[in-house]
């Protein structure tokens, strides 16, 4: 057993292993933090899952960065012509990508980071995905990848307007009810297509259809479009929006568990069909927590 485990950590490509060392590091530091701050002890209840947000949203973003390192031709081959220099700005948004993960999940310079990759998946959107559906307005799948980087954007975002909240409670709010409506969309339209589409992996919804080995199989891309229907309802209006968000939460995260990560088992070796399936979802699972301590304690609407 010990031989068989070896030859297949031996035919994981290196590119792999290396997104995958990278987010276990930024876990390890998110860790230590929360140990250090005492913060795990002093939540209760669902807020014990708010704080796994930084790191949900901030390991997927270090494996993507790593990316930029270890596949550097491929993302520089889809930069928009017009950009010059498509080499320097992949290495450079990968280290970005990197530090600002660290910033989240230690608190260094948090606000700072926060803000800056909601405006980078913003500038993403604008530059990369939106032209890119505009030439295929029909292609669902290029609409959900505009919503989910939206999505990520507003996740940051969320995440800003709550360390901004003590020094400009009136930016903080404004930023807040951005990110709202940055997640709330996409959920919604995320719901729809998985109601139409319940044969595809649930969460995000993608091409790939739910592999036969996962339990429950489509089922849960039903139970994953009802709470998203309802969640993103409830968020859209801006009522229990903190509550809400916690359970979208959750939801995401029970899906990450009994599909991608028994995706991720099984494509082990593979970055496109493992690795950035589990991520996406992850990440997506972080914006939405980040954006659940954005929103206020009371019952009352943001």
């Amino acid at each position: 057993m010990n031989s068989q485990a070896v030859i297949a950590l031996v035919l994981i490509p290196s590119q792999v292993i290396w997104s995958y060392s990278v987010a276990g590091v930024v876990a390890a530091f998110w860790l230590v933090t929360i140990l250090l701050r005492g913060s795990w002890h002093k939540a209760r209840g669902l807020d014990k899952l708010i704080l796994f947000g930084p790191l949900f949203y901030a390991a997927p973003v270090a494996a993507f960065g790593t990316e930029h390192f270890t596949l550097t031709k491929i993302i520089a081959s889809i930069m928009p012509a017009w950009i010059p220099w498509h080499q320097f700005w992949v290495y450079f948004v990968g280290a970005c990508f990197i530090a600002g993960a660290l910033s989240l999940v230690t608190g260094i310079q948090s606000r700072l980071a926060a803000s800056l990759l909601a405006l980078t998946f913003f500038v993403f959107v604008a530059l990369m995905h939106l032209p890119a559906w505009a030439h295929q307005p029909q292609n669902r799948i290029a609409l959900a990848i505009v919503l989910r980087e939206t999505s990520f954007s507003g996740g940051a975002l969320a995440l800003a307007a709550h360390l901004t909240e003590q020094q400009n409670r009136r930016a903080a709010h404004i930023m807040a009810t951005i990110a709202r409506y940055f997640v709330a969309i996409p959920v919604l339209f995320f719901s729809l297509e998985q109601f139409l589409h319940g044969d595809h992996v649930p969460g995000v919804p993608l091409a790939r259809l739910t592999p036969m080995y996962v339990f429950g199989h489509a089922i849960w891309t039903y139970v994953a479009a009802v709470a998203y229907a309802v969640t993103g309802a409830l968020l859209l209006v801006g009522k229990k929006t903190r509550t809400a968000a916690t359970w979208l939460g959750l939801t995401v995260l029970f899906v990450e568990l009994v599909v991608y990560v028994p995706i991720g088992v099984v494509e082990r070796a593979s970055l496109d069909n493992g690795l950035n399936y589990v991520f996406d979802t992850l990440m997506f699972c972080g914006a939405v927590l980040l954006l659940a301590d954005a929103m206020p304690q009371s019952r009352r609407s943001s």
